[in-house]
């Protein structure tokens, strides 16, 4: 996905993380985890492909800023934001090495099989992935009553100033 995708993502799924209670400034956490997992767009000398995908997008860097959030809770959207990042790359054109640098190949060191990053259908599939990933969210906090109330309630609004 591109850089507008994981953006529009994880507004998406900050949102979500609003209407299940959690305050906005921790929420937008989940907006700048799920851009971090790009900061590994270098080149190094001694790589062909460089680092992209591979050192901020595998399961242990993950799993590192996991387990920092049961000690600092606010993190916990930050890993999300991580976690909706990679997911989404899942579904883009290139591979996503998720257990770098153990594994190169296989079918957790490689993905893509969906959209390029600079096709039109990148920030629609993007956010339609989002919109997935935030209604699980949603389930299993038992929030996704109070989505839905507030979606009948902007539609009826959104209908009755221009229908």
């Amino acid at each position: 996905m591109n850089q507008k995708a994981h953006i529009t993502g994880g507004i998406i799924f900050a949102t979500a993380a609003m209407i299940a209670g959690v305050y906005p400034l921790t929420a937008s956490l989940v907006v700048f985890g799920s851009m971090f997992n790009d900061l590994d767009c270098v080149n190094v000398s001694w790589s062909t492909q460089g680092l992209h995908r591979k050192l901020f997008h595998n399961i242990f860097i993950l799993g590192f800023f996991a387990a920092l959030s049961m000690k600092y809770s606010f993190l916990l959207c930050w890993v999300l934001g991580m976690a909706l990042h990679n997911v989404m790359d899942l579904f883009s054109g290139g591979p996503v090495y998720l257990l770098w640098p153990l594994s190169y190949k296989g079918p957790l060191g490689i993905g893509g099989w969906g959209v390029p990053n600079d096709n039109v259908l990148s920030v629609p599939v993007g956010i339609v992935i989002a919109i997935i990933f935030s209604t699980g969210y949603l389930v299993v906090t038992g929030h996704l009553g109070d989505a839905l109330f507030l979606l009948k309630k902007i539609w009826d609004l959104f209908r009755n100033t221009f229908g």
